[in-house]
């Protein structure tokens, strides 16, 4: 079964392969993904899957359910580890009752994302366009600039890192984490101060505001440790916090600038890791 959006495509590169016994959740899954203009192809179980990889079909994400008759997820998943490094996708696991287990064993495959069934479409896409786009951070394929930002550049300048990267990077960081909060009990990761940052570093992406109120209530620890928490984040110069000029009983909470450069740098340097 083929779900391209648009025409009809010959064997070769896809944006996605799904792979699931349940055909009803096998169409639905590929109908969301061609409405959104993925391209993508469909295999009703791991062998048939890895048959239209030898066949040539060369899906940049693949994703498939956990448990399936003969060859479940996790082991199609090893036979997909084994291939080379450029024809490799990056892999999404669904499934309606995965296990602490499985959850260790995704991980350990480089599983990008667990997704619980029944699916939301655009949760699914989200992460699927997640996943394409740290595959491209992966290989270092980014788009190139457009042609007239190009005419403008001095010879051969330094790139500087795309917040396209960023984003990449900070969006495996938090599938990781989501991950990892469907298995662990939460107290066991309580001090808020990185997903505090994490969430900072989100706002300051999309130009917007976070209040103190806010940050706290996202921290998921109580709004007294959060506010201690804050407090060691400006101590170490961090984040910032400012009145709101529009709302003087509003404070704004913001990276600092060492806080920003920080972040960013750790960000480069886990990016630089994944094209190892």
């Amino acid at each position: 079964m083929s779900k391209p959006a648009g025409e009809a495509r010959s064997v070769g590169p896809i944006d996605v392969l799904v792979v699931d016994d349940d055909s009803a959740i096998l169409d639905e899954l590929t109908d969301s993904l061609s409405r959104a203009k993925l391209t993508c192809h469909a295999a009703g179980d791991g062998w048939g899957a890895l048959k239209l990889l030898a066949d040539g079909w060369r899906p940049a994400v693949v994703v498939s359910d956990l448990h399936m008759p003969e060859l479940n997820g996790l082991e199609f998943a090893g036979h997909i580890n084994a291939l080379p490094d450029r024809q490799r996708p990056e892999i999404i696991f669904v499934s309606g009752d995965a296990g602490f287990d499985d959850a260790v064993q995704a991980i350990r495959l480089g599983a990008r994302d667990l997704l619980t069934k029944p699916i939301d479409g655009p949760r699914l896409i989200r992460a699927v366009k997640s996943a394409l786009l740290g595959r491209q951070v992966r290989h270092g394929e980014l788009p190139a600039a457009p042609a007239e930002e190009k005419k403008k550049e001095e010879p051969n300048p330094p790139q500087p890192t795309s917040p396209q990267r960023r984003r990449a990077t900070l969006d495996d960081l938090r599938a990781v984490r989501k991950v990892r909060d469907r298995h662990f009990p939460t107290e066991l990761f309580s001090d808020p101060c990185w997903e505090m940052l994490l969430d900072l570093y989100d706002a300051q992406l999309d130009e917007a505001e976070v209040t103190v109120s806010s940050l706290g209530a996202a921290s998921g620890v109580p709004l007294t440790t959060a506010l201690r928490r804050m407090d060691v984040l400006q101590k170490h110069g961090f984040i910032e916090r400012l009145v709101d000029p529009d709302d003087r009983r509003r404070t704004i909470v913001r990276l600092s600038a060492t806080g920003l450069a920080a972040v960013e740098k750790f960000f480069d340097s886990y990016a630089q890791r994944l094209k190892r």
